[in-house]
């Protein structure tokens, strides 16, 4: 490894040539601010001709939309994968639901069955319905209402859509 630093090497192979630092240096020693700036263009975007610099321009482009395409796909996919998984739980749900109905539905009809069967039994004391035993009742008395508080002033108008369901 040499000394020189590797731009100042690649100027010398190119046969450029930069002037010294050291001349412009003040004289303890430190360089001054301004005369390490460069003002000019690097070498390379001033001698490189304008379809290079499209093409550059335009893979700039192209990798911001390769890598915004790319974020989409994963979000898409991490999208997909999550609504499936919420599928699935709320299909299990669903069939856990169904087969819960299916039991008590098969359970009141054992119910229902056994109560009828014991209803036909002649020790029970239960009669078959008929017009002979139906059992009228007087009505009840009416009650007088308590009085209702006076209404406010402004009463809430009432909305013409539905609140909620």
């Amino acid at each position: 490894m040499s000394a020189v630093p590797q731009s100042v090497a690649s100027d010398r192979r190119l046969g450029k040539r930069k002037p010294d630092i050291s001349s412009r240096q003040p004289k303890g020693g430190v360089p001054s601010r301004t005369s390490s700036r460069r003002t000019q263009k690097p070498a390379f975007q001033a001698q490189s001709p304008g379809w290079l610099r499209s093409l550059a321009y335009v893979q700039r482009v192209s990798d911001i939309l390769c890598f915004g395409l790319i974020a989409a796909t994963l979000g898409v996919y991490a999208w997909t994968v999550y609504t499936q998984q919420m599928w699935s739980r709320q299909y299990k749900h669903l069939e856990t639901l169904q087969r819960n109905e299916r039991q008590m539905t098969a359970a009141n009809e054992v119910l229902k069955d056994k109560l009828a069967q014991e209803a036909e039994r002649p020790g029970t004391g239960l009669v078959s319905p008929n017009p002979a035993n139906t059992i009228f009742l007087a009505p009840a008395p009416q009650r007088q209402s308590l009085p209702t508080p006076a209404a406010t002033a402004n009463p809430e108008p009432t909305p013409t859509m539905p609140m909620g369901y």
